[in-house]
């Protein structure tokens, strides 16, 4: 199996520095930042939604899969890679699952 750069029980946020809102002119969904803004298409817009700090990745890659009637393994790089891009931005935390 691939080595994830995000473990599958990571709980991944959107850091307090971003918010995610709608574009005015175009009515897309949008992540501003100090330093920019990321348009969301609107798979991209599905998984910063989720990114709570209360789902983990697995969660959030299954809940996707049932969503878009796709394979878990199919989505799960595709997920990581938006969430990979987020964090090079300092965009996204990863908070660790709490154990119940």
């Amino acid at each position: 199996m691939e080595s994830l750069s995000i473990p599958a029980t990571a709980c991944p946020k959107i850091s307090a520095r971003a918010r995610l809102q709608t574009d005015k002119v175009t009515g897309k969904p949008v992540l501003l930042y100090p330093e920019g803004a990321l348009m969301l298409n609107a798979t991209a817009h599905a998984i910063v939604l989720l990114c709570n700090g209360q789902e983990t990745l697995e969660a959030i890659v299954s809940i996707l899969a049932a969503r878009y009637q796709a394979p878990a393994e199919e989505i799960t790089k595709q997920i990581i890679r938006l969430l990979d891009r987020l964090r090079a931005k300092n965009l996204l935390e990863l908070l660790q699952a709490d154990v119940k």
